[in-house]
């Protein structure tokens, strides 16, 4: 009996460790090389190898510019960029994203002639997602308000082109070939484009530098073009990655058809008169800030499937329901006027002064008819220029 405990003991002590000890071989065999998943237990697409058991490529290059890893500071911020900036989580994230972004951006590349490398940079930028940065930068290209203004877009209280995203797309590609020409490289415009131009062109003057891998740059401008770069390796080879996509994983752009209106009084009356919703088309056009739409000319993206719906009634609009954009009672040659409401104020009391009647002005601003207004509200309001100026 006194053997045989013995024995036990020496077998529960020994037994893990040899058990370990021949995993651990096992897990060295593979040298950070791929793993081979052959036949996983683990049902398809639900399984990613971690990044950790991947080797940094020893050549790697942006734009057709070789990024110089020979330098230790240099491979050392490409690691740091490939190994801890994405989880596997985002990285499937970004390129189902891809599928519904990548194809127009692409386009755009091509046709402008410059380099696909580029697509990556708004993936860097914002995940492919209408963010709005610290600093106040928006959308899916982050442009700034200035920079978006001079690169042509409409930025106010009614329309903020930064999260058009086909707009802010040539926009963004315009001002990063702009940046090539002024710097010389794609990796100091990718710079310019994250930090300023004025910034860089600071930093190179003072540092007499004219390379990005030689700059000493703020924290994040400093990581920004290895991020690019990290994204580019692995989402353009994510299946040697281990990320098990099909084509059918891929968000895909919506089916859509284009509107070309002069105004919209409400979009969530508009939204229904086009056999939509106020939702879809929010979504599909996240660059209408409110419920308004000023005069101008604008392309309004509605669902393919969307078919106007005609009302006939006359008196639905007087009791808050739909009406045909058409019947809408906007002077042909009203000019909009942002009235802003007044102690004391009523919808009757401003109708009257502008000459229009109540119905009118609640539909224009989204309010029930009669409904509740305040000091300081905003309102606006559509005059006919013909008349006299009150």
């Amino acid at each position: 009996m006194g053997t045989l405990r013995i024995s036990k003991r020496m077998l529960y002590i020994f037994l893990p460790a040899g058990l370990s000890f021949l995993i651990g071989l096992g897990i060295g065999s593979h040298d950070f090389l791929p793993t081979q998943r052959g036949k996983s237990p683990d049902p398809p697409g639900q399984y990613t190898v971690p990044l950790s058991t991947f080797r940094l490529p020893d050549s790697i290059s942006f734009c057709g510019e070789k990024v110089p890893l020979e330098i230790p500071d240099v491979r050392r911020r490409m690691e740091w960029a490939f190994y801890t900036q994405f989880s596997d989580g985002q990285i499937i994230l970004d390129l189902k994203r891809s599928g519904e972004y990548f194809p127009y951006i692409e386009e755009k590349l091509q046709d402008m002639g410059m380099p696909s490398d580029l697509k990556y940079l708004p993936v860097a930028e914002s995940a492919l997602r209408n963010l709005v940065s610290d600093m106040g930068a928006a959308g899916i290209w982050q442009f700034t308000r200035g920079a978006a203004v001079h690169y042509g877009l409409t930025v106010n209280d009614y329309v903020d082109e930064r999260y058009n995203f086909h707009k802010a797309t040539i926009a963004a590609l315009k001002y990063l070939s702009d940046l090539h020409a002024r710097f010389g490289t794609w990796s100091l415009a990718a710079a310019a484009y994250n930090m300023g131009s004025n910034g860089l062109a600071e930093s190179i003057n003072y540092q007499h530098a004219d390379s990005y891998y030689d700059l000493y740059l703020n924290d994040e401008t400093s990581r920004f073009v290895f991020r690019i770069v990290a994204l580019k390796q692995i989402m353009s080879h994510y299946k040697e990655y281990g990320f098990d996509l099909t084509p059918e994983d891929f968000y895909q752009p919506p089916e859509t058809r284009l509107v070309v209106v002069t105004s919209i009084p409400n979009v969530a009356s508009w939204s229904l008169s086009q056999g939509s919703n106020y939702k879809e088309v929010k979504e599909l056009n996240p660059w209408i800030s409110g419920g308004i739409l000023p005069f101008g000319t604008w392309a309004v993206e509605l669902p393919e499937y969307a078919q106007p719906i005609l009302f006939t009634s006359p008196s639905s609009s007087e009791q808050g329901m739909l009406s045909s954009p058409d019947t809408l009672s906007v002077p042909p040659t009203s000019r909009v006027v942002a009235y802003v409401v007044k102690i004391g104020d009523t919808l009757d009391r401003i109708a009257a002064r502008f000459g229009v009647s109540v119905s009118d002005v609640a539909r224009w601003n989204n309010l029930s008819y009669r409904g509740f207004i305040r000091p300081g509200q905003k309102l606006l309001i559509h005059v006919d220029q013909q008349e006299s100026q009150r």
